[in-house]
């Protein structure tokens, strides 16, 4: 049968074949060229309405089409066919399904005649080169590829008459390819005549050697941003001791499913790691001394800067020799109130290995009794109290204790009776992976809930211990938990950093950021009530500096209000005491109908959304959940309410979580509207959101996985002809990562156009900028500040026409091809106009602004001679404010 099982074992099939078989001479039908073909026949094939088993043969096609060339080059379709066939036999796909695979395979071939729509769809999307700006490079691939197979060099001239008479006999069968790539195509007939005609002034094409920054590395130099922050002295004092903390979490949860993942990768047979195009071994090694060095770097500004500036501004860290007599009595007598009751102790032995939970602290002891030595484990309960206590001080000053401490202080409570020879701290930081593909029944939500289970005895990924810990113990650890010496990772007497952010400050104000003043909206300056607001006009929120209580409030107004009738939301992250949610069941009581798709694959938020979802379920609401392979990641609200006999819609569409906790720290926007175009594509979504069956064309929306890359793609290219026209041409793009190939790719081409391409970009960024002759026109910059930057807008200069849009979708591959994603477009001139200048302020910065680079370093944008200073986010808030001034 051909679903998405099938599908899924076919790329995987493929990709192994390309990897395992395809010569490393094959420069143009590598495995990007299928990849490509195979994305751009699902983007013509949904455009010409085909249905979705006919789109699945068109991937299995694509998929197969140029496989055969690890065979034979003539006649490779033949092989390619041969290939599909004998995959397809061995999966019992139906005889029929069989044979319309090869027959669209073989409608690649120069000399047919495609028949049919399918056949016309992936001989379009494999010629589609045709048509796109970047031709004459990648014919320069061709050229290259032909004369290694037929052992001469074809000159430069015969080359271009090759490629004009190509061009001059090709044709194009689908309407949709014929208006995206017919116009190109003749500009590049154009253009090549021109060469022929006058090849001394046509500027060189040569095959360009694109270069990519290593993911993982780019994402450890976006935590050495964060540490850059608690290493800046103008940031408050508590402030940096949170970016600490911020710096710990992050690595642990990169440990937890990134190098978790490579380890799993590892596992796997050579052809298999190629074929994932898994990284080599030698990469964690390489993470691990990163990583690493940046801990020491941690420890030291710790111990040496921020703890003794603790001391000065009041607050201290006490260890177990500094307590006053007072002091002593109060810890002991606390920890046999509260601690003694939650420690659990197991021998250090292979049978015990489950004790140790991921991402929990525990002591491993070595205790002498009756003349002998045992290992021993003994929990730290901090999940549980907290991880620090606050002993009594003078008035002003603040006391504080690690947990650890207060234990090992009163170890002898532990094992009464026993001598303690040592005590050192350990924390294993398991993968966090779902292992979703682990059964094959059942609904996504059940395997999410049985997963959970499985997460806290996961397989280790990090295994942080005391470096002053014998070196019998660590062996005596590793042998019990089946640790290999990647996985080891020396520290300090303390780790679990991240709790740093729940750390007592006992009202020091000045120590930290002034509170967020929040700005309100000139729209609702007279009344707080988004109905009649956004009925007047289309609105944009910029959380935090908007604060999100308008979106709970408008939520709670719209469940008493009689006239309204059903509300649809789709819910990622949920916020364990979730007011949206609190929201949405006093609606249900109230009679309203509510619909929630509740996304149970947000990593780490399983729990709160799986609770939530049983609890909207269990008073009415209909309940959506994840679907296999494909996580919905958009942030939609549609309100539908009765006014004059008619209904009338309000949407929400945002780059953020429903989720008031985050919204307080994480820098998203948000667009409110009545305007019917866009509420009729967002209660589309939602209608194939309840029923996968259900094909939607939306008029506004570039929606993932269909329409969004194919979109990026031709605002990119378009971009990039212009260009070439001699025309203005820029892109402007604000990110989380960036870390699609393919879209880099474009970005490359486009720049090397003449594009004027500005991005800003907070975590990973694969592109490499300024780089001569491949990036030169592109320009880098991430700024990490107070707020977590997270909003994503892609602008484009669309000749003088600005197209801008707001998503919650970064350039990744997952967010392209494996997530429902939603981009919006800003189609008020004003909000434009808005978002046009915030945009331009955060590109000014150049307080928190660091320039991305080759060689990831960082290095703090330089301020122009002259130049005021420029902190973008404290800029935004005034901008906002003095908006709001002129215009109540």
């Amino acid at each position: 049968m051909v679903n998405e099982a099938l599908i899924q074992k076919a790329r995987l099939h493929v990709r192994r074949w390309f990897a395992e078989r395809m010569p490393s001479y094959l420069v143009f039908h590598d495995l990007d060229h299928t990849l490509s073909v195979t994305r751009t026949a699902l983007a013509i094939g949904r455009a010409s309405g085909v249905g979705p088993h006919e789109l699945l043969l068109l991937e299995l096609a694509g998929l197969f089409h140029d496989a055969g060339y690890a065979l034979k080059r003539k006649g490779h379709e033949k092989e390619s066919a041969r290939l599909a066939l004998a995959f397809l036999k061995k999966y019992g796909v139906s005889t029929s399904d069989q044979l319309r695979v090869r027959a669209l395979i073989m409608a690649t071939r120069a000399v047919a005649e495609p028949r049919g729509l399918l056949q016309q769809v992936l001989r379009d999307a494999d010629q589609s080169k045709a048509g796109q700006p970047d031709f004459l490079e990648k014919s320069e691939r061709l050229r290259d590829e032909l004369s290694h197979l037929q052992l001469k060099h074809q000159g430069a001239k015969a080359w271009l008459k090759t490629n004009i008479a190509y061009l001059q006999n090709h044709r194009f069968h689908t309407a949709y390819a014929i208006k995206r790539y017919g116009p190109q195509k003749a500009v590049n007939l154009k253009e090549l005549r021109q060469r022929l005609i006058a090849p001394e002034t046509a500027p060189v094409i040569g095959r360009v050697v694109e270069r990519f920054v290593d993911r993982d590395i780019s994402w450890l130099a976006f935590n050495e941003r964060v540490l850059q922050e608690a290493q800046d002295p103008r940031v408050p004092l508590l402030e940096r001791v949170k970016f600490l903390g911020i710096f710990s979490s992050n690595l642990d949860e990169f440990y937890r499913v990134r190098v978790a993942g490579l380890r799993s990768l590892s596992k796997l047979k050579k052809g298999e790691r190629s074929a994932l195009e898994a990284p080599a071994a030698k990469r964690v090694e390489r993470i691990n001394r990163k990583a690493l060095a940046q801990q020491r770097r941690f420890g030291l500004l710790w111990r040496r800067t921020l703890l003794p500036a603790l001391a000065r501004a009041g607050i201290r860290f006490l260890g177990e020799g500094s307590l006053n007599k007072d002091q002593h009595a109060f810890v002991e007598r606390w920890f046999l109130a509260h601690v003694a009751p939650l420690i659990h102790t197991a021998a250090i032995r292979s049978v015990n290995a489950q004790f140790i939970e991921d991402r929990k602290l525990y002591m491993a002891c070595r205790i002498k009794h009756r003349g002998k030595d045992r290992m021993v484990l003994a929990n730290v309960p901090s999940d549980r109290l907290g991880r620090f206590l606050e002993v009594p001080a003078g008035r002003g000053r603040t006391h504080l204790m690690f947990l650890d401490d207060v234990i090992r202080l009163n170890l002898h409570h532990v094992f009464p009776g026993q001598h303690v020879l040592s005590c050192h701290s350990i924390k294993l930081s398991r993968d966090a992976d779902l292992y979703l593909d682990e059964e094959f029944a059942d609904s996504v939500v059940d395997k999410v809930r049985r997963s959970l289970k499985k997460r806290s005895t996961g397989v280790p990924a990090r295994f942080l211990y005391d470096n002053e810990m014998p070196t019998g113990m660590v062996r005596a650890l590793s042998t019990t938990l089946k640790l290999k010496r990647a996985d080891l990772v020396p520290g300090g007497r303390y780790h679990h950093f991240s709790d740093l952010l729940s750390m007592p400050s006992v009202g020091r104000r000045n120590l930290k950021d002034e509170a967020v003043r929040a700005v309100r909206h000139p729209a609702l300056s007279k009344s707080p009530n988004l109905f009649p607001a956004v009925r007047k006009a289309d609105l944009l929120l910029h959380f935090p500096y908007h604060d999100f209580s308008v979106i709970t409030d408008w939520l709670h107004r719209a469940a008493r209000d009689p006239a309204v009738t059903r509300i649809f939301i789709t819910l990622y992250r949920v916020a364990k005491e979730s007011e949206v949610c609190r929201a949405l069941l006093e609606a249900l009581k109230r009679g309203k109908q509510v619909t929630a798709f509740v996304e149970v694959q947000a990593r780490f938020d399983e729990r709160s959304n799986l609770f939530w979802g049983e609890t909207l379920e269990a008073a009415g609401a209909t309940v959506l959940y994840s679907y296999e392979h494909l996580k919905v990641h958009s942030k939609l609200l549609l309100i539908e309410r009765r006014e004059q006999g008619a209904r009338k819609r309000y949407a929400y569409l945002g780059t953020g979580n429903f989720n008031e906790r985050t919204a307080r720290i994480y820098a998203d926007s948000a667009l409110l509207t009545t305007r019917p175009s866009i509420t009729a594509d967002v209660a589309a979504v939602f209608r194939h959101l309840a029923d996968r069956k259900v094909t939607i064309k939306p008029r506004h929306l570039l929606l993932a996985p269909d329409r969004l890359r194919p979109a990026i793609e031709a605002l990119i290219d378009a971009e990039a002809i212009r260009a070439r026209r001699g025309q203005q041409a820029s892109i402007l793009l604000k990110l989380n990562s960036l870390e699609d190939k393919s879209l880099i790719s474009k970005l490359y081409h486009a720049g090397r156009a003449g594009v004027s391409i500005r991005i800003i970009v907070r975590g990973i960024c694969c592109l490499v900028p300024g780089v001569p002759g491949l990036s030169e026109n592109i320009t880098a910059i991430s700024i990490v500040d107070r707020f977590l930057e997270h909003t994503r807008a892609y602008v484009f200069h669309n000749g003088g026409n600005p197209l801008m849009y707001l998503s919650s979708a970064d350039l990744m591959e997952r967010n392209m091809d494996r997530r429902i994603e939603a981009a919006f477009p800003l189609i008020d001139p004003a909000l434009q106009k808005e978002m046009g200048d915030l945009l331009e302020l955060q590109w000014s910065d150049n307080v928190k602004a660091r320039v991305i680079d080759e060689a990831q370093t960082n290095p703090y944008r330089k301020r122009a001679r002259g130049a005021g200073q420029v902190r973008s986010q404290v800029a935004t808030a005034e901008w906002l404010r003095r908006r709001a001034r002129t215009k109540t």
